[in-house]
This record gives structure tokens, sequence and C-alpha cells, in this order.
């Protein structure tokens, strides 16, 4: 044994001029949920018959039409759930119910017997052909195999019409095991099972090829359903699906691959529930054909309850990572990630106007709100956020636009709180922090005793403002004449003898709150004397003109701190 590798590649599938690569998927897929089959086993806490009976609710209310719900025969409960399913009219008229077996025969009858007065059902058999189940674990030979096989499905289809069943169900058959066994074995043993169904059209038979363990990249996946179909002869009258785990991480590449190459159907479960590493993501395997554009008839629009009731009952947190459901996935952190979306935001009109769509944005690749999900949690704010994120958390949340040039100001007291925390800073610790560490921050200047005159004395077309200034212990009584009341205050700081000599460049101001709460927020810019750069301010009152008074201060301020 030590004379080997531990780990070999699979043996490559040969096949020339492969076809999929060149391919595009323009229609999807069947998808089909075998959440309360495949899923619901693999739980350390399987579900009852009620919260399957929720579960299955849920499926078709996103809109799936085939659902893989039970292997009766393995438990009472089992086949309880489907006789209820059937028994209280709780399947809808255009849902087929997919229920699953051994090829023995007591398993077939007590199958047979819970779907009894179906309208709409599909009987799933299987049998493992990789060459390792084949002879390590079964003992058979190649033609054995091909016989049970045969002789499970010619007892399924005598057993339904027995029942009087045979226009109400359809068969499907899966080689287990398929992406490790030998192609032309799986062919010839397609070849007999479909002759032993004898279907009566295209889709009265399923064969389903399933990755069980996922051996193999999806693109040899992809090969091998590709050499498939080339060589088998009864794709007129076969469904071709597949049901690809995640043993290697790749399982919804590998579906996708898998349509390309020719497959019809997938099989997976919403959230990748499943034995080991679990199935293929049904979830985000829609939603990526959603956000190519491609209709897929499913309903995801409040995925947020889909998710909870999905951990409800398998006893599984979603990771926060995973795509679509997880909590951080339209989440940005990182500063450049922050600037990009706020300023994609910002522009959305332009952005679908020039690209010709309804939704393009920096990182985020579908719009949270088709998912039932909002923007408030777009820009989070830690120790790596920067002036963007900071910046579109207090517009988004807060209403307050905080000009460009003073959000660096701005993002450094953020940052320097998030670095002494070491923690994920809050909306509100945000606002918080803007208002203390920049707004209301102590500084040499403090404005008191605001007075304003319209007409101002000797002059009717002008506005007095008068004011106190105190820093350094001492106090200045100021005055000014102007335009308005903006003008006029700036002549005012220019007459105080302890303030620095500035220009004034810049003035904004928004209302913040409604109603009676309201308060005047108002932004300044002013350039130093002899300086290039501007230094800003803010300032917050109910009354807008004590606003921008205090905004200069507050400029002034800075200058003075600088």
């Amino acid at each position: 044994m030590s004379e080997f590798p531990k780990y070999r590649a699979p043996q490559s599938v040969e096949i020339e001029n492969r076809a999929w690569p060149t391919r595009r998927i323009k229609t999807p897929p069947v998808m089909v949920p075998v959440d309360l089959r495949d899923g619901n086993q693999a739980f350390v806490r399987p579900m009852n018959v009620a919260a399957k009976i929720r579960y299955f609710n849920m499926l078709c209310g996103i809109g799936y039409k085939e659902i893989e719900v039970a292997y009766p025969a393995a438990s009472n409960e089992e086949f309880e759930f489907v006789r209820r399913l059937i028994g209280d009219g709780i399947v809808p008229d255009d849902v087929r119910i997919n229920v699953f077996t051994a090829a023995r025969k007591d398993l077939i009858d007590r199958t047979v017997g819970s779907i009894a007065g179906a309208k709409r059902a599909a009987m799933h058999c299987y049998i493992a052909t990789s060459e390792l189940h084949r002879r390590f674990v079964f003992g058979k030979e190649p033609d054995e195999i091909i016989r049970v096989a045969v002789e499970g499905t010619r007892m399924i289809a005598d057993a339904i019409g027995e029942a009087g069943m045979r226009d109400r169900v359809v068969y499907e058959f899966s080689p287990e095991e398929f992406t490790d066994s030998d192609i032309g074995f799986v062919v010839e043993l397609g070849e007999q099972v479909r002759a032993a169904w004898n279907p009566r059209g295209k889709g009265d038979f399923i064969l389903n090829l399933p990755a069980t363990v996922e051996r193999r990249p999806p693109y040899e996946y992809a090969d091998m359903i590709e050499s498939f179909v080339r060589r088998y002869s009864g794709m007129a009258d076969t469904v071709i699906s597949v049901h690809a785990h995640n043993d290697q991480g790749c399982a919804v590449a590998a579906a996708e691959m898998a349509v390309l190459a020719g497959a019809e159907r997938v099989e997976g479960t919403l959230a990748g529930h499943g034995e080991r590493t679990g199935n293929m993501d049904l979830i985000t395997f829609a939603l990526n054909f959603m956000s190519r554009g491609i209709e897929t008839g499913l309903d995801f629009s409040h995925l947020p309850e889909i998710t909870a009731f999905i951990e409800e009952v398998s006893g599984i947190a979603a990771n926060p990572r995973t795509p679509y459901v997880g909590e951080l996935v339209f989440t940005a952190f990182s500063g450049t990630h922050q600037d990009a979306i706020r300023k994609g935001m910002a522009r959305r009109g332009e952005i679908s106007e020039h690209f010709r769509q309804g939704w393009k944005m920096p990182y985020l690749h579908i719009d949270p709100v088709d998912i039932g999900r909002n923007y408030d949690g777009l820009v989070r704010i830690n120790s790596q956020s920067g002036k963007g994120g900071v910046a579109y958390v207090l517009e988004s949340v807060y209403g307050i636009p905080v000009p460009k040039g003073m959000q660096p100001m701005v993002a450094k007291a953020v940052q320097a709180e998030a670095e002494a925390t070491g923690n994920e800073l809050t909306p509100s610790e945000v606002h918080r922090i803007f208002r203390e560490k920049v707004v209301e921050s102590p500084g040499r200047i403090a404005v008191d005793a605001f007075r304003l005159r319209r007409p101002a004395p000797g002059a009717a077309d002008k506005t007095e403002v008068r004011f106190e200034i105190e820093t350094g212990g001492r106090r200045f009584a100021v005055a000014g004449t102007g335009g308005g009341p903006i003008e006029a205050a700036v002549e005012a700081f220019r007459s105080c003898p302890a303030c620095p000599a500035f220009q004034f460049e810049e003035y904004s101001e928004h209302a913040i709150g409604r109603g009676a709460a309201a308060e005047a927020l108002a932004f300044v810019g002013i350039r130093p004397a002899g300086a290039e750069n501007i230094v800003y301010g803010a300032g917050i009152d109910g009354n807008v003109n004590l606003a921008a008074i205090r905004a200069i201060a507050n400029a002034v301020n800075h200058i003075v701190a600088s």
C-alpha cells in the first residue's frame, strides 16, 4: 500500500471537440428540491411530520413544481407524511411529489402504497454503479448490477400499473456515484433501465446522473455529462438530471456546467443541507440565474424569512458569508468598497442609463431589495472603514450629507474610536462621534449672545449680526454687516483680533429631524490666509443663522488646532 500515492486524480474523460464550454444558459433547468428527503436525513434531529408539512408549503410558495418528499419505506413517520400530503389535499394540482425507494419488492410495494391517490407523483429508484461500490460494497459484477436495476424498474412499473397509476406516475432512476463510474457501463445501464420502464414520452422517464461524492472538478463533471449524452440513444424520451454534492465546495459550479453539457433538470436543497458538506445549494443556484437576467419562476423576495425557517427546523445557522442569505453578504467594511458603493448608490439613475439595465452597482451584483433585504447594512463601520463609509452612514441613516472636503476629518475621528475600542461602531455611535468630536468639540473660540437686525441700522438692504466671542478668558463683542446673515457673520469674525484671518469659501445648510424637534445643520468651508487648503466646520442649532455662526466658529477652531 505504501508504494501508491495516498491521493490520485480520477481518470480524465476523453471527449473530442467538447461543446459545453461554448454554450450559454438562456433558460433555466427544472429545479427540484430534495430537502425533505436527502437534506432532512442529514439533520441531527430530522423534522417531524408537522415541520415537514410547513417546509413543503414553503417550497410550494417559492414556486417549485416538483418536490422530492420522502423515503416512505424507511420509517412510519416518512410514510405518514406522504399520506398526509395526499389525504389532506396539501399538494397543489400543479406540483409533483417524488418518493424514493431501493430496488426491493417489499420497499417498492410500501412506497407505491404511500402515493395512492396522488394526482402527480414520481418514483425514484437508485443503485450505486462505481467500481468501488460494486466490487467492495456489493460484491457484484457489472451484469449483476444491471440485472438488479432492471428487475427493480420492472417491479416498480408492475406495482404502479397494478395500482392503476401508470398515467400519473413518472419514473426517475439514479446510477449513484456516476462521477466515479465508467461512462460506458452507465450508458448500458441507462439503456436497459429505460427499456424496462418503456417511457411514454420525454417527461415520463428521468435519468439522474449524480455526483454523489464530489471527486472531480466541475468541468470534468460537465465532460462526463456531455460524453454520456453523446453515447446514450434515448434522449428523445429521457430527461437528463443531475444531483451534485459539495465535498470540494464546487457543487453550484458543477451543476451549472452540467446544464451547459446537457442536463435539463437539477436537484439540490435550500441552503445546501445534506450529508457531509451537503447538496448543491438551490438558493445560490437560482439567484445566480436571476442576477444574469434569467427568469426562474421562483420567488425569493422573502429570503430572510425563508432562511430563518430553515435555520429553525435544521438547527443549523447560516454562515454570515453564505451567498445571498448570510448576514454580511451585502456589507462592506473596507473603506474603498464603502466609497464605491456610496458613490454608486448616489448615481443609480446615471449608471442604469449608461449600462441599460436596472441594477449595476459596485460590489453588489444584485439588489438586496429583490430578496427581502434593505440597504441599512450595506456599509458597516470598524477600524478598516474609510471616509466614504462614514459619510454613507451619516447620510443614509441620519440625513447628514457631509461635504466631500470634510469627510477625512470626520472619518479620522470615527476611526480613532474604532481603533481604541477594537469594535464595530453602530450608526448611532458614528452619529455621536460626529456630534461630539467634530461639531461640538471644545475649542479656543466660543460664540454667545447672538442678535440679528434686518434692515441694518442705516442700510435698508443689509443685515447686521452681533454676537460675542469668548477666547482665552477674554470676551469680544463683535458686529458685521452684509447682504445676508452669513456675510454679516463672516465680517463680524474678521473684526475680532483673536480670530485668524480667513476667506469664506463654501456654505450649505440642512434640516435634521422633523417638526418641533427639527434642528438646522450648517457646513462651512473657509480658507486660512495664505493657505491653499480649505478647512471645514459644522454647526447645529434650532436657529439656522446661529447654526451657520457656530459652523464658522467650528471651522476657525479647526484652523487654530491644526
